[in-house]
């Protein structure tokens, strides 16, 4: 986006930003499948057993069990409906139509599937040639077509054209709805639509960058067009980091680290929300904000927090009054990164603390005999490491940190991990 740096043109997406709150300290996990999980139920991935990108053949999904934002919304009486990606269940039980959607439109799973089979190796006798799949509620879902390179150059234009329609026809009826449009752009294959190809001069990745620009406004539009703008609450975000490992473009900075750490180059991403009305408009705030927050404090601004259960631990913060402007601090003041299933990292407040370390997605993991602390307010590229550098001064930085993450682990004593796949039906 422009608005935070980038030279790539994103008007629609700058002016969002200036129509509400933009968080300059928005977190989300350190891979797309665990954010996704971590943005539909307000769990840490690691409890839903979703907690890195499954390999193909490996046990994935949530289970059916876990209770969605979708599922409350549904609850609530709002019509539902995802278009895009979703990848946290490639199963039936664990599709979007199972986990709280009317309906659905989309890839079960990564969009780099799209490339599977233009390789001379590929094999349909050993692996499912990817499709793209609907489904309604109730029902099963069903294969669309062949996601290949064609259908992956297109399927963001499809997508946005299904979330208009769908925001269209819910307006003219008069009738609340919630819609996840989970673009699959950024990320590999990198190919623009035919219309943004070469739009840029600049290659493929900043046609791209047009390419979300312009969908995000055709969606943004939609919603002032239906005459619902007003009453319409519009969060934007990303799912992770981008990659440090080629040079097809991207960049994290001023943070260190991309995809797949535990730096701040892996976890922060944009973050938007527009509520006009309710929400200032133009403010820019460092506090910090997490994926998983989203589940209580939607839950809260539209009134419906009775419906979160109680049967499981959630880590999800409510941040409906310091977003509708009646505090001026967030509720949450750390992060805790897993990848896979270690914590790498704790940011609390100004500070973060380094367990193990990852340069990028491919590098080799380091733990450290003694964590490493950073200042990453006055440090954000996590260069300049104080505990050996000034002395063993900062050590008492450990009490905050290792008091959540006892407190983490208690719970999961209390409320043990979903294993990954598992038919999991409730704690006892």
């Amino acid at each position: 986006m422009s608005i935070q740096g980038s030279t790539i043109p994103t008007p629609k997406i700058d002016e969002l930003a200036k129509q509400g709150i933009r968080f300059t300290n928005f977190n989300v996990q350190n891979q797309c499948t665990p954010t996704r999980s971590a943005i539909h139920t307000g769990r840490l991935p690691i409890r839903s057993g979703t907690q890195k990108v499954p390999a193909p053949g490996e046990p994935q999904g949530m289970a059916p069990w876990e209770y969605t934002i979708a599922d409350l919304l549904s609850d609530a009486g709002y019509s539902t409906a995802m278009f895009g990606k979703w990848h946290i269940g490639d199963k039936d039980g664990r599709l979007p139509n199972d986990q709280g959607y009317d309906e659905w439109y989309g890839t079960k799973e990564s969009a780099m599937e799209a490339s599977y089979t233009s390789t001379a190796q590929f094999d349909p006798e050993v692996f499912d040639t990817p499709y793209i799949w609907q489904g309604k509620k109730g029902q099963k879902s069903q294969k669309v077509k062949e996601f290949n390179l064609e259908a992956r150059a297109i399927l963001d234009s499809e997508i946005v054209q299904k979330t208009t329609a769908f925001i269209n026809s819910n307006a003219a009826k008069g009738e609340p709805f919630y819609v996840y449009a989970a673009l699959t752009q950024i990320h590999p294959p990198f190919l623009p639509q035919p219309d943004f190809a070469g739009k840029s001069n600049a290659g493929a990745y900043a046609d791209i960058q047009m390419q979300v620009d312009y969908n995000v406004g055709e969606i943004i539009d939609a919603i002032k067009k239906a005459g619902i703008e007003d009453n319409t609450i519009l969060i934007l975000t990303g799912d992770n980091a981008a990659g440090e490992d080629t040079d097809e473009g991207g960049s994290n900075g001023p943070w260190r680290g991309g995809l797949s750490t535990g730096y701040e180059g892996g976890t922060r991403t944009p973050g938007m929300i527009r509520w006009p009305g309710m929400i200032q408009s133009g403010k820019v705030t460092d506090e910090i904000f997490s994926d998983l927050d989203w589940f209580s404090t939607i839950a809260h601004l539209i009134g419906e927090e009775t419906r979160i259960p109680k049967d499981r631990p959630y880590d999800s913060i409510n941040q409906a009054d310091f977003l509708l402007g009646k505090q001026e601090k967030s509720n949450r003041e750390y992060i805790v990164t897993y990848v896979g299933d270690r914590v790498f990292s704790v940011k609390w407040r100004s500070l973060k603390v380094h367990f193990f370390t990852a340069e990028s997605t491919f590098s080799p993991i380091v733990e450290h005999t003694f964590p490493q602390v950073y200042d990453i307010k006055n440090d954000p590229d996590e260069k300049s490491e104080l505990w050996r550098a000034e002395g063993y001064s900062h050590l008492w930085v450990m009490k905050p940190v290792m008091s959540i993450l006892t407190e983490i682990q208690r719970s999961m004593a209390k409320y043990p991990n979903i294993k990954p796949g598992s038919d999991f039906e409730g704690y006892k």
